[in-house]
């Protein structure tokens, strides 16, 4: 998908920045609360996740794939089909870490 030269490098970089803030305050406050050690490990795995979820969605919209090929469609039908399975499988790890959290809480 084409876009302008700029944006993809924009969302690459606002996605690092994000994950990055959203994963060191995960280990901090993990850090701090000990008790919730499974719930804290399952948000990080759910941002690990959510990266490679990212990073297919990334070889759709970056410009790098030659739109020519024969095989340019399907290609980046397969690359969507991977985002949406990582993103969802992110979705699950968040719901159980949510789960997990709900549950010590109720204790």
């Amino acid at each position: 998908m084409p876009l302008e030269q700029e944006v993809p490098e924009l969302l690459m970089t606002g996605f690092i920045v994000v994950i990055s803030i959203v994963a060191v305050s995960t280990i901090r406050l993990w850090a701090k609360n000990k008790q919730n050690g499974t719930a804290y490990l399952l948000v990080l795995f759910h941002l690990f996740l959510l990266s490679i979820s990212f990073y297919f969605i990334m070889n759709v919209v970056t410009p790098e794939l030659d739109y020519n090929h024969p095989m340019a469609s399907e290609e980046n039908s397969l690359q969507v089909g991977y985002a949406g399975v990582f993103w969802a499988l992110s979705m699950m790890s968040l719901l159980a870490a949510i789960f997990r959290f709900t549950k010590l809480t109720k204790k």
